[in-house]
């Protein structure tokens, strides 16, 4: 394999501080030729779910052997441990904190790592920047060649910590979800796969009816919100415009159902 490796950032950094550009920079110190692409640095703060539904909707999109450095960390300078996981024909690294949740879901064949090797560290270890002094480190020397297993030790996977799963219902003629994510638009991404989505059917947000589900952002009015498959496959509630959030009042967790008929209680 070629030492030019895509290597993808996900942190709650922002980029008014200059962390990201570090951590950067630790990257190409070690390994020049990595090719660091960011997914998302503007994450809220803390909110380890969000980043593991980022990572989990975007790893697909990129060729077998990319490594996805993620860093949503609370628990920094605590004991939780530092992991590197094989899966999916990709690596992901980073705190062990379920932030590899969603893109370990669906994988059948996972390794995992434990990256307690100080040799592939920076000499001097911040307890509240990992990010720069352990990960970077540890996933741009990846990139250059050095396997997982002289990063760590092999660890069971069973021990990895993960997300509770968000439960989804399936009954005759209602499907019973909720959101699983809000972007920067203020759409409602849900956990109704599209293969749950019937065309024809309601859609009951909270405590509010939507109507029939739609096909795109404009396929109501402006200011009406609508419900259709989006991107990610997954069903989605937008306002044309507008921000779903904040006129249905929703967010992370809400309740979304499908039903037929004229209720969904």
């Amino acid at each position: 394999m070629s030492k030019k490796r895509i290597l993808t950032l996900t942190t709650d950094f922002g980029t008014l501080d200059g962390y990201v550009g570090i951590v950067k920079g630790v990257i190409l110190s070690i390994c020049p030729e990595a090719n660091i692409i960011d997914l998302s640095h503007e994450l809220p703060a803390w909110n380890v779910s969000a980043a593991s539904w980022i990572i989990g909707n975007s790893y697909p999109y990129f060729p077998q052997g990319s490594i996805h450095l993620a860093v949503v960390d609370p628990g920094v300078g605590s004991k939780r441990r530092a992991v590197a996981i094989e899966a999916a024909g990709q690596v992901f690294i980073g705190p062990d904190n379920g932030i590899f949740s969603a893109a370990l879901q669906n994988s059948a064949e996972i390794k995992a790592f434990e990256l307690n090797n100080d040799k592939f560290w920076r000499k001097e270890l911040s307890t509240t920047f990992h990010a720069r002094d352990l990960f970077a480190p540890a996933a741009a020397h990846h990139a250059a060649g050095i396997a997982l297993s002289e990063l760590g030790p092999e660890i069971e996977v069973a021990s990895l910590i993960r997300l509770p799963i968000r439960e989804l219902k399936v009954k005759a003629n209602r499907v019973e979800g909720s959101v699983a994510y809000v972007d920067r638009f203020g759409n409602l991404i849900t956990n109704i796969s599209k293969e749950h989505v019937k065309t024809a059917a309601l859609c009951q947000v909270g405590k509010r009816s939507i109507g029939r589900i739609g096909h795109s952002y404009h396929s109501g009015d402006q200011g009406t919100p609508i419900a259709f498959i989006g991107s990610h496959g997954f069903l989605e509630i937008a306002v044309s415009q507008g921000r779903a959030d904040e006129k249905l009042d929703a967010g992370v967790n809400t309740a979304v159902i499908l039903f037929e008929g004229s209720s969904a209680s």
